[in-house]
């Protein structure tokens, strides 16, 4: 067994690549799929690396794809310009191994991932094209449909008739003063001698308990079995 391998139970580690560092690169989804159809023989970019003026400053880092990917879509604009920013990671983060296996028996590491980057279009018109492309095709064309009956459209209204109904419940009856009530009570008594409790109800929207406070002092409360639990006006109040 060489150096560079070491036996975990029945199984080899290749350790030959541990001192590799990796890039981790995220990539839009137009690039990821134009390299997925992209041969495997086939040069798909070129990395750049430019020196910073400053020390200090990160390294710029601009990827453009070759001619061979671009002519894969030759009716999709793509931008060929990207460049790659580096994501800003916490201080103290444990580095992350890649591991590569071989028909389930010897694992290999790739490397550590050392920087992790996301890639980016370069804002330019080739670029503004590609993105005009790619609105036009996810927005479907208006159509006009032919129909064949006619379309019955009803009026609007101002208020339905459940509104208006809702808005009678919520207000409720109104409250009307006792010379008020007493004016309805003895237009009612002129057209019929008597009322059950219910109808007067009905007839002035006002509650049981004013109705009868009134009643008491304007009427009698009749028990005999020919107008029984019925209303009529007290004698003095009569004119009929």
């Amino acid at each position: 067994m060489s150096q560079d391998t070491q036996e975990n139970g029945n199984k080899k580690n290749n350790l030959s690549e541990a001192n590799r560092a990796i890039w981790l690169v995220k990539v839009p989804k137009y690039l990821g799929k134009l390299w997925d159809k992209s041969p495997s023989e086939m040069e798909v970019a070129t990395i750049r690396i430019q020196k910073p003026a400053i020390s200090s400053e990160p390294f710029k880092v601009s990827l453009s794809l070759t001619p061979e990917l671009m002519e894969l879509e030759p009716d999709s604009p793509i931008a060929s310009e990207h460049e790659l920013k580096l994501c800003k990671t916490a201080e103290g983060t444990n580095l992350t191994g890649i591991f590569s296996t071989l028909d389930n028996e010897e694992q290999s590491i790739e490397g550590w991932i050392t920087h992790k980057m996301q890639c980016l279009p370069v804002y330019n018109t080739q670029y503004l094209k590609m993105k005009e492309h790619y609105l036009r095709s996810a927005k479907p064309p208006r159509r006009v449909k032919p129909l064949n009956h006619i379309v019955k459209n009803d009026k609007p209204v101002s208020s339905h008739a459940h509104n208006k109904d809702d808005c009678k419940r919520k207000d409720g009856p109104k409250m009307l003063s006792k010379d008020n009530i007493m004016d309805l009570l003895f237009q009612a008594f002129e057209k019929h001698q008597y009322y059950t409790l219910k109808d007067l109800q009905f007839i002035t929207k006002q509650s049981v308990f004013v109705l009868k406070a009134i009643l008491k002092d304007i009427g009698d409360y009749n028990k005999d079995p020919a107008h029984k639990k019925m209303w009529e006006l007290k004698e003095e109040y009569r004119h009929y």
